[in-house]
């Protein structure tokens, strides 16, 4: 029923190489990563049975969100992810994404990804202080990299390639602190529920709609660019069932968020079956424990470069164009200020729509 050939596998490789770069990111940012192996596999059967050409993995927006408004607690952050996770599924089941989609479309989505690029940017100078020299090495190879290729679709992979192994190099001529991975937050296990109580957590609460709301600019976003890859048009319904459910199993076993990526995959020949291999690749190391065991090599500050490039040269300059419109001057340069002043999308978002609606009243 799904063929593979070469350039399938190959795809899919290219893929993982990217997603072990963002897992360090994750690990930097706090979250554990082992369990997440299961909500990789989970996602690589719904995938398969949705037929779907966008995967999930890690993604960088989604770590720094749910990191920074959970203030890197580790079990705050688990249960947005679940809820997020939860609340997302029922939304896609229901077809209700379809309807979201048709509304913020425009301005608001504009501004709330070019918000997410000014936090980015933020997360990745943050990170550079903790170790200047290794941060200067990697951004500045980063931009190096990406900009060498710029003509190459892949230059973001090879820019995270390049920029992380400049930090590693660094680091051998510079004292550092390798991230720090807590073995007995990587057992898999359930997290404490604690009868469901931290669905009256203001900072869960706030945390899964933030998280909600980056997925459906992504789900948008990124759904359409894998889909003109594979030449074909994505059910957003499908790939929020897909993140929603894959998200809340990770979470609930203490995992990390995984959500819709642009992927290489897509523009292979069998779009479905690559994605789908390299997911159930990648669940299969994160359940190795593969990548605790490299990140005592990793020095932090590695991965700052990773982060500037896609915040301050994709994020911010591939959407500021879209937040003001002749016809709507207002919601999205509302969207931007709320989300990166705040550091949540879903504030952001509610901004807009606020602004929009208003301006719909007196006009």
């Amino acid at each position: 029923m799904y063929s593979l050939n070469l350039p399938d596998i190959v795809a899919a490789l290219a893929t993982i190489a990217d997603v072990i770069g963002e897992g360090f990111v994750a690990l930097t940012l706090g979250f554990a990563v082992k369990a997440t192996g299961l909500g990789f596999l989970v996602g690589a059967v719904l995938l398969l049975a949705l037929k779907s050409v966008v995967p999930i993995s890690f993604e960088v927006e989604s770590l720094t969100v749910v990191s920074r408004l959970a203030k890197r607690d580790w079990e705050k952050m688990c249960q947005i992810i679940l809820t997020a996770g939860i609340l997302g599924a029922i939304l896609g089941m229901t077809g209700v994404y379809t309807n979201i989609v048709g509304f913020i479309e425009g301005p608001i989505l504009a501004g709330m990804m070019t918000g997410v690029g000014v936090i980015l940017s933020f997360v990745a100078f943050d990170i550079f202080k903790e170790n200047k020299i290794i941060g200067g090495v990697s951004i500045g190879s980063a931009l190096l990299t990406f900009f060498i290729f710029i003509k190459d679709p892949n230059n973001l992979i090879y820019a995270l390639a390049v920029s992380v192994i400049a930090g590693i190099i660094a680091s051998r001529f510079v004292k550092f602190d390798p991230i720090e991975v807590d073995l007995e937050r990587e057992r898999i296990r359930l997290i404490p529920l604690n009868g469901f109580r931290f669905l009256k957590d203001i900072t869960v609460i706030r945390g899964a709609l933030a998280l909600l709301a980056l997925r459906t600019g992504t789900s948008i976003a990124y759904s359409g660019i894998d889909g003109q890859m594979a030449n074909t048009t994505p059910n957003v319904d499908h790939t929020n069932i897909i993140a929603g459910i894959g998200g809340a199993i990770s979470g609930l076993f203490g995992g990390a968020p995984i959500e819709p990526i642009i992927s290489g995959t897509a523009a292979a020949p069998h779009p479905v079956a690559s994605g789908a291999l390299m997911m159930a690749v990648v669940g299969v190391l994160l359940l190795m424990g593969f990548f605790p065991k490299l990140a005592r090599y990793i020095p932090v500050s590695a991965v700052s470069g990773f982060l500037f490039v896609l915040g301050a040269v994709l994020a911010i300059p591939g959407n500021i164009g879209g937040v003001i419109t002749p016809e709507d001057a207002f919601s999205g340069p509302i969207t931007v200020v709320v989300t990166a002043a705040s550091f949540d999308p879903f504030l952001g978002m509610v901004a807009g729509v606020l602004v929009r609606l208003l301006a719909g009243i007196m006009g």
